[in-house]
């Protein structure tokens, strides 16, 4: 392996919740194996890689991949997902318990049912019997579930050279687009009646992006298993009386492997621990380490070096917005397990990357 690219991408900024889901968007995008980190001063993300040496290596192959999107077709490389809807018909993503499973296994047969599973889940029902979706998915008035994919999709359609490229340097906020709940500094229609975009003053390719970051946050069949536990997915926590987006960012580069074990340990094993505070605010336990298992060593784990971790909620009006979020380490439950020595702080060695766990 030789030495990696270091790739910074200034638009990305991982201490807000857009700019944090647009960088997995950007990750689950990319072909090649990249490792990701986050610079300590101002969180923005940054790439390690041997294929991707600029942000026009990178900007390349999201045009790619966005010219991949065929008609009728929503996101790159995935067929029969947002399920369509034909003219006159309800949203086929507005399930009720009984028709999860011949839909699911439609979904399975098409080959897109994990991003199905990443989305709807059967364990939980509204306030209208409908299968629970996932809470990223921002949709209002009469708007259809699939609408949070396709019309974001289009928007950078568009002009992607200019849109992606403002994503990953900097910034620019456009009159007329869409930011699909997920950007707090957008303005947002509410008409009751509302079916497509209706909204403006959003970034459109970090919006696209921050879309195709839901298949990192899927529902897992622990979640909400366990007494006590509500149905959420990855990412998402029951703090008090409302459900809080956390996540950290961090500065030893990771794979896409290593950030689903980031994930499932926070959720699935408790190394995340969540109090409201009387002025809104949340203080949050971390373990020491917050780390991962080492590759076939069970007794050292992988100091991921974690900055701090962030939070944000849905407002009353459905805006995922920041929630201030102090964080404190404290000893694990069990045994602290020492950091693993086998990093040389360039890069990983991919034998011995922990996110391959050993393979490589």
């Amino acid at each position: 392996m030789g030495r990696l690219n270091h790739v910074d991408l200034p638009g990305l900024i991982g201490r807000e919740p857009l700019g944090f889901l647009a960088t997995m968007g950007l990750e689950a995008q990319l072909l090649h194996q990249v490792y990701l980190s986050w610079d300590p001063a101002d969180g923005h993300a940054i790439l390690h890689s041997e294929r991707y040496a600029t942000i026009a290596d990178v900007v390349a192959e999201l045009k790619d991949a966005l010219a991949t999107v065929k008609s009728g077709q929503a996101i790159p490389g995935i067929k029969g997902f947002p399920i369509p809807r034909n003219r006159g018909m309800a949203d086929p993503l507005r399930i009720r318990s009984d028709e999860y499973r011949k839909v699911r296994a439609r979904q399975e047969r098409s080959g897109s049912y994990y991003w199905f599973d990443s989305v709807v889940t059967d364990r939980a029902v509204d306030a209208n019997g409908f299968c629970v979706l996932n809470p990223l998915v921002g949709i209002r008035g009469r708007q259809t579930a699939g609408s949070f994919w396709y019309y974001p999709m289009m928007e950078v359609k568009r002009d992607p050279e200019r849109l992606l490229t403002e994503a990953l340097t900097g910034w620019r906020r456009v009159a007329g687009a869409e930011g699909w709940l997920l950007d707090h500094r957008a303005t947002y229609s509410f008409e009751p009646a509302l079916r497509g975009p209706g909204g403006s003053m959003a970034v459109p390719g970090a919006t696209w992006l921050a879309t195709l970051a839901l298949q990192r946050f899927r529902y897992r069949r622990r979640n909400g298993v366990e007494t006590g536990r509500p149905v959420l997915p990855n990412g998402w926590f029951r703090v008090a009386d409302r459900d809080v987006f956390a996540w950290p960012i961090w500065t030893t580069p990771i794979s896409g492997t290593c950030l689903d074990a980031v994930w499932n340990v926070g959720w699935g094993y408790d190394a995340w621990k969540f109090t409201a505070n009387p002025d809104g605010s949340i203080r949050a336990e971390m373990t020491r380490t917050h780390g991962i298992s080492a590759p076939n060593n069970i007794d050292h784990v992988v100091d991921l070096n974690i900055l701090d971790l962030y939070g944000a909620a849905r407002s009353t009006q459905g805006v995922l917005t920041p929630v201030a979020m102090r964080t404190r380490r404290v000893p694990g439950k069990f045994r602290e397990y020492d950091a693993w020595k086998g990093w040389d702080w360039k890069y990983p060695p991919v034998p011995d990357y922990p996110g391959k766990y050993g393979h490589g």
